[in-house]
């Protein structure tokens, strides 16, 4: 069960790189010499995210009627969750002449898991933290690029300078149904109960406002026998199973980017033509990547 409540945290913030830059080694440095032309590749990705509740089960649902009193309680349990997030991509390639220590030189993108053991609301469901735990999402947090993805080679013809910054979200988030209108869906900092349909919720009445999973990437995570801790997670206590999970999800999200079904991609964060559809059109999704690749990820 969660810890008492304290008083709420904030959404965590975009720590995204700005570019990025070389870490340091043979090759990234200026020389005398010549200057001959290069191309440079870059690449880099960020996530904030929040987890929300998805499904419940009642654990009771009693109705009392006498002529004295009419009574009732309707208390549900968490039986799965999933993530709402946020993802920033940039992909470049830039033109520049000089002298280096080498041609040509490479360094591969490399990510940090930054999860926070309190949740929007303020709760704690357990630690994130401990040489065990390096891969537990909790309840919240951020997965960036420590390192940036960058190669540089000699200029070729067949190399294009371009410059690519993409922003999507997982989320639509739905106003009102019949006719549908939606609204901004990137504020991952929504109450839970926008995150439930009427079925679900401990209150019944209307689906709307509700924050709508609309990629098949929310990450949904079925809990059995209670509700949401950090220990239930796979990374919990086991690097091993955590880097699984991770590297998993992070190569998923790399794919979507280039996918060729619309409703594989990401929503803009704030849909303009998706008013009068029961979900966010191919119009309102983030444009297909082709520069983004995870052959350039390092995990280790």
């Amino acid at each position: 069960m969660p810890d008492i409540p304290l008083p709420p945290v904030p959404t965590p913030t975009n720590t995204t790189l700005s570019g990025g830059t070389w870490a340091s080694g043979p090759g990234n440095t200026q020389t005398s010499g010549t200057p001959i032309d290069y191309a440079e590749y870059r690449q880099w990705m960020t996530l904030d995210y929040t987890r929300n509740p998805h499904e419940t089960n009642p654990i009771s649902n009693t109705v009392a009627r006498t002529l004295a009193e009419l009574s009732a309680t309707n208390y549900k349990t968490v039986t799965g969750t999933r993530l709402h997030y946020n993802v920033t991509v940039h992909n470049s390639c830039t033109f520049l002449s000089g002298t280096y220590d080498l041609s040509a030189s490479y360094q591969p993108q490399k990510f940090v898991l930054m999860a926070q053991k309190f949740d929007k609301a303020g709760y704690s469901y357990g630690e994130v933290d401990g040489s065990a735990n390096e891969y537990v999402f909790g309840p919240q947090g951020s997965l960036i690029t420590t390192q940036p993805y960058i190669r540089r080679k000699p200029l070729e013809s067949a190399d294009i300078e371009y410059s690519l910054t993409q922003v999507g979200t997982t989320d639509g988030y739905a106003t009102s149904g019949n006719p549908w209108t939606w609204g901004t869906g990137d504020q991952i900092g929504q109450p839970y109960s926008i995150y439930l349909d009427a079925h679900y919720d401990i209150i019944g009445g209307s689906d709307f406002p509700r924050s709508i999973w609309e990629t098949a990437l929310a990450d949904p995570f079925a809990i059995l026998g209670g509700g949401y801790n950090t220990s239930s997670e796979p990374g919990f206590g086991d690097n091993a199973a955590g880097l699984q999970r991770m590297i998993a999800f992070i190569e998923k999200v790399g794919a979507a980017l280039a996918a060729t079904v619309y409703n594989w991609r990401f929503c803009v964060p704030t849909p303009t033509n998706s008013d009068g559809f029961g979900g966010i059109v191919s119009a309102d999704r983030l444009a297909i990547n082709p520069y983004y690749s995870t052959a350039f990820h390092d995990y280790t």
